[in-house]
């Protein structure tokens, strides 16, 4: 019964988490540019502010996200 027990257990850990939603603040060029335009905002903004980036269509950019 306690091999039962921990195999479900396993399981439950392995199985994969939903997928976490983000808000996008503000865009960015996908420049070198637009890269530090978005770490100084993600700085300035707070501890749950990050960049990330975001692919729409064929074009990247940089994008100030919150989770």
């Amino acid at each position: 019964m306690s091999t039962t027990i921990a195999a479900a257990a396993m399981v439950a850990v392995l199985a994969p988490a939903p997928a976490s939603a983000q808000v996008i603040v503000r865009w960015y060029p996908y420049t070198t540019a637009g890269a530090k335009a978005c770490n100084s905002a993600a700085n300035a903004a707070g501890p749950e502010y990050y960049c990330t980036v975001v692919t729409v269509g064929s074009t990247k950019m940089y994008a100030l996200a919150r989770p």
